[in-house]
């Protein structure tokens, strides 16, 4: 063992944050930690940082009892942390933002440059990734901006990396690209904590992973032991098959929006579709094969130039999201941070946001009846707070999602429409989400949604559309569906042939 916590207890006011852990981190391996939002991840990768020490228990390193008193500390060690946000200053180049602040310098004490950048070039040749020391991080997309991090971890010399979330901002194209980098660190003999929601990731990735739930250790298993099922039993103590609601089909019900042969300037070509009161779509995919310009086009954000949408039979122009509010049209974006909430204002604020309107006398707001919509709609959907007056952004992110879906339910939605409903949560948060869909699609809301995790488009809707090169290439009722025919039409292959050798 390179790392080992043994008997690790953290307590908060009113918190037991961490309960008698005990994990142990093999060198050279790739170990995953998940859990639940609150189960204790993150408060046991701030004490590997330094961020604060445990009330009890050792922490050791190398088989040595060590303290970990600050970040410093953590570096000395040889522990270093890629967190989900980016870290990176985007108008500097690869090389100045690895060296940001131990820039090498020459014998005359100026910056060697030259240095630097051999050292950045060593650094990708070892991990067998191609970086241009030179390039801006402006100009990076987003699989090599990660990899810019973990080198500048490697480059003081970190034989511990911890990774929160490094895929959760990832277009899918590129996730495999971070996964040959990972790989890369395992076999010069880095060890990687490996944090993330996406369990699939857990099983293409991990050689071992150990589950937390309210800050206890459940357990730790090598990855080629278990299967999905045990993972998510083990996380929230119920079955896969409890995560999704049981929904039964119904007779055909009131046609509330369509599409005929929508066409944009790119992305959508000849797009079709119906979608009915109290039914729930899923448009799936690979990424970027229209999916994003589609949903977002009948919010108002995206401009159609071809084909026709109708509204309840009448046809319409949906040319802001202004206008789609007015309709009874609700969006969940699939970034809740900048385009779903105003992140640093309070839950009440972003609860009423949308249904403002509704409370205004002489432009005046009504705050009693603003606070009490804000507690209706935090009792109906469960969300867990300490206050109306709480920040956002200091909410995990299941309850994040649920203040995102729950400032629409003033305004009486119609229709719905989610991009990637359960991005960056919990199992246990998830069946959350889905059982509030449910609810909604019960009471006649129609849910369209787009999504790039196939257990959640094999499960959740009730028809999936697949997208490919920005038309539908193929339409599955529920139960009719299943992952290889979902594949074969997203890729535009016919289902039973071969994709072409490249």
């Amino acid at each position: 063992m390179v790392l080992e916590v043994r008997h690790i207890t953290k307590t908060f006011p009113g918190v037991t944050a961490l309960d008698d852990v005990s994990i142990g981190f093999s060198g050279g391996e790739v170990h995953a930690l998940v859990g639940e939002n609150g189960a204790g991840k993150s408060t046991l990768i701030k004490l590997l940082a330094g961020r604060y020490p445990p009330d009890a228990g050792q922490i050791l390193c190398k088989d040595k009892i060590v303290e970990i008193a600050d970040p410093l500390k953590a570096s000395q060690l040889g522990i270093s942390i890629v967190y989900q946000e980016y870290n990176l200053v985007p108008k500097l180049s690869v090389t100045d933002n690895i060296f940001l602040g131990r820039e090498p310098a020459d014998a005359f004490g100026r910056i060697d440059r030259k240095a630097a950048r051999r050292s950045v070039a060593a650094l990708s040749e070892r991990l067998h990734v191609a970086i241009n020391p030179d390039s801006f991080v402006a100009d990076l997309g987003t699989a090599e901006a990660k990899t810019v991090e973990i080198i500048k971890a490697l480059s003081s010399n970190a034989e511990i990396l911890v990774l929160d979330e490094p895929t959760a901002a990832l277009p899918e194209k590129d996730v495999e690209s971070l996964f040959t980098v990972i790989r890369s660190l395992r076999t010069v003999g880095v060890t990687v904590i490996y944090i993330s929601h996406r369990l699939e990731e857990i099983f293409s990735i991990a050689d071992r992973v150990s589950v937390l739930k309210d800050g206890r250790l459940v357990g730790t298993w090598q990855v080629a032991e278990i299967n999905h099922d045990f993972l998510v039993r083990s996380m929230i103590g119920r079955d896969l098959k409890d995560v999704f609601p049981a929904r039964t089909p119904s007779r055909q019900a009131a046609l509330v929006l369509s599409g005929r042969e929508l066409e944009d300037e790119r992305s959508l070509k000849n797009v079709s579709f119906d979608l009915h009161e109290g039914e729930i779509i899923g448009v799936g995919g690979m990424t970027g094969n229209g999916q994003r310009e589609f949903i977002r086009a009948l919010f108002g954000a995206h401009r159609l130039t071809g084909g026709t949408v109708r509204f309840r039979g009448q046809e319409v122009k949906i040319e802001s999201p202004a206008q789609a509010l007015t309709m009874g049209i609700g969006f969940i974006s699939d970034d809740r941070r900048n385009e779903g909430l105003s992140i640093t204002q309070s839950v009440l604020r972003n609860l009423c946001l949308p249904s403002l309107h509704q409370r205004q006398t002489a432009g005046l707001i009504q705050r009693d009846k603003e606070r009490k919509t804000a507690e209706d709609i935090v009792r109906d959907l469960h969300i867990k707070l300490t206050s109306l007056s709480q920040a956002v952004q200091s909410m995990s992110g299941g309850n994040q999602q649920r203040v995102v879906i729950g400032k629409w339910i003033p305004i009486r939605p119609s229709i719905l429409l989610f991009h990637e409903p359960t991005l960056g949560i919990d199992v246990g948060a998830k069946a959350e989400i889905y059982r509030l869909m449910h609810e909604l699609s019960l009471r006649g809301v129609a849910i369209l949604m787009v999504t790039s995790d196939m257990i959640e488009l094999l499960n959740v809707p009730d028809r999936i559309l697949v997208f490919c090169g920005g038309h539908i290439s193929a339409e599955f009722r529920k139960g009719e569906a299943t992952e290889e025919a979902v594949m074969f039409a997203a890729s535009g292959t016919p289902e039973g042939e071969s994709a072409p050798a490249r």
